[in-house]
């Protein structure tokens, strides 16, 4: 008895009953390799973990039943075969379990058709895979062959007896720009010669149709068409036609004009000479290669100039942008230059070994063949070369040769002519309007100059004179104002005192727009330098902060100033100006309970220069508008206010240039709520332009609030003290 492998999958809750099972499989001749099973999830489980041949199931067990492992075995989507093997099992529940898909069952008590019945399930259950094996390769077969049938180039149609189109492929929908359904149905001389009585329909010879039959043409379809007809005998009484057409409209069109080669060729000459003389050098260019592929039925074609000791691309008709880009220079190192230069024509039947790396590749990309080179010549002089191309399996002959240099001699004399004219004319037209253009400009120069100079001295004198005129009653009225508030007593109602307040403050914000005019006229007045000596900058800090006490104290803004022993060379008065500037700045836009840091030290150019990337848009020229020093001092203000917008951050530093609207000028509750005049950056600009120095702005730590860097420049004025000297 041969021995067979069996995998059983066991669902039972009798250990004997199993024992019992398996003892008759291996004597019936099968080799089992089994697991028992008692509820639902260990047999999804074990459907899931491994394969299995067979499952056998115990109608009704304590957890489980034959019916729900059927489902289980369904839900997974195997194909097994499922045999019931019970004890007591009424016949109306064998029928109901039989319909639900079971394959067959036996009683515990009578096993003799086990074997059998396994040998039956599991034989009909490889039959059915074979079956259905054989169902998915009919499927993709015929999914190939509809493939198949789809990518032919010419138009097949399958038809019956009648004519009636039964089938077709994808290029009669695109010739006839239609859909499937549409077509079927369809009488095929109907398609193709429309309602037309006129028209003989080469469809009605049927069998008689040939592929070398003479080429046709339909009503419904440009261009011409080969057909030809072959009989289709699917069943022994069932037959028709298919019908296969070939679009020859190409090659028709070749044939026909090749017959019209020797009467263009002989006009040729006509035509170019007829070319009109007013077009550009550049247009005739193109012109004379449109006739060209049009006569000679030329795939590429390029003409080069000599300009200034090298043949470069000026026209071409055809070439890829690679290909144009590559061969945009003709090397003289060449071969078949040198031949051309020469005033001898070339012409080889490949491209290898003939052009650059670059232009061989993107020839070869193109398809490009035989190709012929010409001198463009008048008398023994050569201009330039044409350059004239075909796709492969073609060579030109030497009376083609011949033909071409008569056409490049003709072409080089139209072209030169045309060139010379074009240049005469350009030269004319650019000196007719250089010399006007430039005689405008210099007229409106000279009228802008006068205007610009009145403009300023008479800006620089307004300000000059209104600012310093102002000053005057200015500091009367404040210290009118100052009296009144703060030290004449005189009883006043809350309403009077906010209103005195308030009065005092206009006067206050305007007597600080009058010292910024004052500054930035006497910053932009001729002859404006600083006398610099060496200048403790944090000290001068302190001394700016004593003047501040009132608003810090309101607006409860901590201002902290790092001692620095370094002195810097610079004018006290102007850095005081500046420092005062900065540290407003930081008052104004910093909230209630804020932070102003002040902080010095010194930096090298290397350390400068590693941030060119930052400094760069303040400053063009960095790092050479500060190249020349032993050393720079930083001064840095940093606050935590509203921050400036990056966008914004080097115009800034422009006059009367202001971020945001007039309420983000300050997030504080008192004093400096007001807008400024824009001048108070600027004047810190104008103050580091006079040191040689420059000034720009960061986002602070975490991108919160402003960090304003002064850069001073070093010299050996710089004095560092002791730790023993007084600071």
């Amino acid at each position: 008895m041969t021995e067979k492998k069996l995998r059983l999958l066991l669902v039972e809750d009798s250990e004997d009953d199993a024992l019992l099972l398996l003892n008759d499989l291996k004597r019936g001749g099968y080799i089992v390799e089994h697991e028992r099973v008692e509820t639902a999830a260990a047999m999804r489980e074990a459907l899931v973990k491994r394969e299995w041949d067979i499952v056998i199931s115990d109608y009704r067990l304590p957890q489980f039943s034959a019916p729900a492992a059927l489902q289980i075995l369904k839900r997974s989507g195997l194909d097994l075969p499922f045999i019931i093997v019970s004890g007591k099992i009424g016949e109306d529940m064998l029928v109901d379990a039989m319909r639900a898909g079971a394959h067959d069952y036996l009683m515990k008590g009578n096993l003799s058709r086990l074997i059998p019945a396994v040998d039956r399930e599991i034989r009909e259950a490889s039959e059915r895979r074979t079956r259905r094996r054989a169902e998915r390769s009919i499927r993709q077969g015929k999914i190939e062959w509809e493939a198949a049938f789809d990518a032919v180039s010419d138009i097949v149609v399958l038809t019956d007896p009648t004519g009636t189109i039964i089938r077709c492929n994808s290029k009669l929908i695109q010739y006839f720009d239609t859909t499937y359904n549409d077509v079927i149905g369809t009488n095929i001389s109907e398609l193709f010669y429309g309602n037309d009585p006129a028209g003989e329909s080469i469809f009605n010879l049927c069998a008689d149709l040939k592929a070398d039959e003479d080429d046709v043409r339909f009503p419904r379809l440009r261009g011409w068409y080969n057909a030809a007809c072959y009989p289709m005998h699917p069943t022994e009484n069932e037959h028709g036609y298919v019908y296969v057409i070939k679009d020859i409209t190409k090659r028709k069109r070749m044939e026909e004009e090749k017959k019209l080669t020797d009467r263009e060729l002989l006009t040729l000459y006509a035509v170019a000479f007829r070319l009109n003389s007013q077009r550009g050098s550049k247009r005739i260019m193109v012109d004379l290669l449109s006739q060209l592929h049009q006569m000679l039925q030329i795939d590429w074609s390029c003409i080069h100039l000599m300009e200034r000791g090298s043949l470069r691309l000026s026209a071409w008709l055809g070439l890829s942008r690679e290909f144009a880009e590559s061969f945009g220079s003709l090397s003289r190192g060449l071969t078949w230059v040198k031949d051309v230069l020469d005033g001898k024509s070339f012409k080889a039947a490949g491209i290898a070994g003939h052009f650059g790396p670059e232009a061989e590749a993107a020839a070869e990309a193109m398809g490009m063949g035989a190709w012929c080179a010409l001198p463009l010549k008048i008398g023994s002089g050569v201009l330039g070369t044409l350059f004239v191309a075909h796709r492969p399996n073609r060579e030109y002959t030497d009376r083609e040769v011949f033909l071409l240099n008569s056409i490049a001699n003709q072409m080089a004399v139209l072209i030169e002519n045309h060139t010379l004219y074009d240049r005469m004319k350009e030269k004319n037209e650019e000196l007719v309007r250089s010399r006007k253009a430039l005689k405008e400009n210099l007229e409106e120069v000279k009228r802008a100059n006068i205007e610009l100079g009145r403009l300023n001295a008479s800006k620089n004198s307004f300000i000059g004179m209104a600012s310093h005129e102002l000053k005057t009653p200015l500091t009367s009225i404040m210290g009118g104002l100052q009296f009144l508030l703060f030290y004449s007593d005189i009883p006043m109602t809350p309403e009077q005192k906010e209103m005195m307040q308030s009065v005092y403050e206009g006067v206050t914000q305007l007597k600080g727009i009058v010292d910024d005019l004052l500054s930035i006229s006497r910053i932009e007045a001729k002859g404006f330098a600083v006398h610099t000596r060496p200048v403790k900058l944090s000290d001068l800090c302190q001394e700016v902060r004593q003047t501040l006490l009132l608003p810090l104290s309101e607006r409860d803004i901590r201002l902290e100033i790092a001692d620095d022993p370094c002195r810097v060379p610079a004018d006290e008065g102007f850095c005081r100006l500046a420092v005062r500037n900065l540290m407003e700045n930081a008052i104004k836009f910093t909230p209630d309970g804020g932070r102003v840091a002040i902080a010095g030290r010194l930096v090298t150019l290397e350390e400068l220069t590693a941030e060119e990337e930052l400094l760069r848009p303040f400053y063009r020229d960095f790092p050479a508008t500060i190249e020349g020093h032993p050393g720079f001092y930083r001064l840095d203000v940093a606050d935590t206010g509203i921050g400036i917008p990056p966008d914004e951050a080097v115009r800034i530093f422009e006059k009367f240039y202001g971020v945001g609207d007039i309420e983000y000028h300050s997030s504080g509750k008192t004093g400096f709520m007001s807008k400024g005049s824009g001048l108070g950056l600027s004047i810190v600009k104008g103050i580091m332009d006079a040191h040689g120095g420059m000034v720009w702005v960061t986002p602070g730590e975490g991108g919160t609030g402003s960090v304003f860097s002064l850069l001073f420049p070093m010299d050996n004025t710089c004095v560092v003290p002791s730790r023993g000297e007084a600071r």
